[in-house]
C-alpha cells in the first residue's frame, strides 16, 4: 500500500519540474496566478501536515517535495514579476521604453536597401 502511494505521489510532484524548469529558462511566470499559487501552496501544506498527523511517509514526504517546487515557482515569480532586473532600477526601464518611437518602415524593400523611412504611429 505504501508503494503504491510513493508512485502516485511522485509522479503527481514530478510533474511540478517541468514548469519550474521551463519558468526557469523562459524568465516567464505570468501563466501562474498569485492565487492558484496560494491555493494550490494551502493544499499542499494542509496534505503534509494530515500526512505527519497521520504518520503516513508516502502522504507527508510527496508532499513536502511538491511544496517545495512549488514554492521555486513563487520564488521566481517574485523575482521576475516583482523585483527589477539586476543593474537596473523600474524606473530606469520604463523611461527607456517609453523613449522608443513607435515607428513601422514604409516598405520592406525600403528596409533592405538602407532607406528607413519610417511613419510614426
Amino acid at each position: 500500500m505504501i508503494v503504491l502511494g510513493l508512485v502516485a505521489g511522485t509522479l503527481t510532484t514530478c510533474c511540478w519540474l517541468p514548469q519550474l524548469l521551463k519558468s526557469w529558462r523562459t524568465r516567464s511566470t505570468a501563466d501562474f496566478s498569485w492565487l492558484y499559487l496560494a491555493v494550490f501552496g494551502t493544499g499542499v501544506t494542509l496534505w503534509m501536515i494530515y500526512g505527519l498527523l497521520k504518520r503516513d511517509i508516502a502522504i507527508a514526504m510527496t508532499n513536502t517535495l511538491t511544496l517545495a517546487l512549488a514554492l521555486g515557482v513563487v520564488g521566481l515569480k517574485v523575482r521576475i514579476d516583482l523585483l527589477p532586473p539586476r543593474g537596473r532600477s523600474r524606473t530606469e526601464i520604463s523611461a527607456s521604453r517609453s523613449l522608443r518611437p513607435s515607428t513601422l518602415p514604409t516598405d520592406a524593400k525600403d528596409v533592405r536597401n538602407g532607406k528607413t523611412g519610417a511613419v510614426e504611429l
